[in-house]
């Protein structure tokens, strides 16, 4: 046996090594990785549905006041003071 092809034989052996340690502890690394896989799907589906539900509401209904603009005098006073309790409170 000469040298070129006794390294041939240990690198090899040595890549069987690997090779059965890789194919061993794969099985456990993917169980991991999906469960990983899994919980960042679950994280992101409960951000998904809870950022919307934890925004104000934006819509075009009577309850709703962006800004307030008013170009008429003698508006009623307790006009003013339902739409401050709408706004601060509502």
């Amino acid at each position: 046996m000469n040298e070129k092809r006794f390294e041939e034989l240990w690198e090899r052996a040595e890549a069987e090594g690997y090779a059965s340690r890789l194919a061993s502890e794969y099985p456990a690394w993917r169980t991991k990785t999906r469960r990983t896989v899994g919980m960042v799907a679950g994280l992101a589906l409960v951000v998904a549905v809870a950022v919307p539900a934890l925004m104000p509401h934006k819509t075009m209904d009577s309850t709703y006041y962006a800004k307030v603009y008013c170009n008429r005098t003698g508006t009623d006073y307790q006009h003013w003071v339902d739409l401050a309790d709408e706004l601060l409170l509502g």
